[in-house]
């Protein structure tokens, strides 16, 4: 299909080439004693993901905005002083800064979006940091300026989806028709099964799973509670981000990937890269090796989308056509 529309659902544009550092040292903590580069050669700043999207044909690119806000708190703890009534003062300081980060960085992002047709994005949330109101205040603010959605990142918070914090969001999603992207793992927070409870809670709840449940044995584990949900839940959608590269690597054949679309719905299903993070990761695959570009991983995961053994109809609605409805995306 030369004419696929393809929207990516699932990246990581940065601020600045320091955000980008920030992201790669202390988020991800690469470093020349890994065999990397103590700094990337390339730094998803809006300018080059327009560069991107010319280079790769894609159309529109929606924006993850994540604060490592769990990190940043954590880090803090080290330096927060003994005294017990300083210390808290202190990091209730601590707290709100890191809040403002986030809603720094969200408001960055609506920026972004309305200053570009081919960029969209989802507000960052933290239920661990932000109280009942400040969560909902920065929701409703996001949705006011433009987002399209929530993103969750249980990994950084610590938390599961069962954590009662994220209710009011959930709440606030299903009753707005808005969707909420979660990361998910078999490894670490994020199990898609932790989500049961307010799935079922919340039947109008709209949740896109990140990288199929990103298990380390495909189809097994975090993958296969996708499916169960996707099954049980007519809300529940996933994206691929992360995944098709083991179709390049030989992991997976292009079959069992299709066959593995088709048992979730290939209706439920969303293209995603995680660009730039993913480019990043695969410098941690490959030490040693200078890639091409920026987006020599993204190329190869464009090439898998499209020799996938599904219709033409089925790839439409992975490329651009579900996120579309989901979101409401130019309607």
């Amino acid at each position: 299909m030369s004419e696929l529309e393809i929207i990516d659902c699932h990246n990581h544009i940065l601020r600045t080439a320091d955000h980008s550092c920030d992201l790669y040292s202390n988020l991800l903590r690469f470093s020349a004693a890994m065999g990397l580069p103590d700094r990337p050669g390339f730094f998803g700043t809006p300018d080059e993901a327009e560069r991107v999207m010319d280079a790769t044909g894609i159309a529109h690119m929606n924006i993850l905005m994540f604060t490592w806000s769990g990190v940043y708190w954590r880090q803090g703890q080290n330096i927060l002083p003994d005294e017990p009534a300083t210390r808290a003062r202190e990091a209730e300081e601590l707290r709100r800064r890191i809040i403002r980060r986030i809603r720094e960085n969200n408001a960055w992002a609506l920026e972004q979006a309305a200053a570009s047709p081919r960029l969209s994005c989802f507000v960052g949330v933290d239920p661990v940091l932000m109280d009942e109101e400040t969560l909902l205040a920065e929701v409703e603010n996001g949705v006011r300026a433009g987002a399209l959605g929530v993103k969750h990142v249980p990994m950084n918070h610590g938390t599961e989806g069962d954590d009662p914090r994220m209710w009011p969001v959930f709440d606030y999603c299903a009753s707005a028709g808005i969707p909420l992207l979660t990361q998910a793992a078999g490894f670490m927070p994020g199990r898609p099964a932790r989500y049961a409870k307010a799935l079922g809670e919340f039947p109008g709840l709209k949740i896109v799973f990140a990288h199929l449940g990103h298990d380390r044995r495909f189809g097994q584990g975090a993958d296969a509670e996708v499916l169960e949900l996707a099954r049980a839940h007519d809300g529940v959608h996933t994206d691929v981000s992360l995944r098709l590269i083991e179709v390049t690597d030989g992991h997976v054949s292009a079959e069992a990937m299709a066959a593995h679309l088709r048992a979730i719905g290939t209706d439920r299903v969303l293209f995603g890269s995680n660009w730039v993070i993913s480019e990043y990761l695969w410098l941690r695959a490959r030490p040693g090796v200078t890639p091409a570009s920026s987006h020599e991983r993204l190329d190869r995961e464009i090439e898998v989308l499209r020799r996938l053994p599904l219709t033409d109809e089925e790839l439409a609605a992975i490329a651009a056509g579900n996120f579309r409805r989901l979101t409401g995306l130019g309607t």
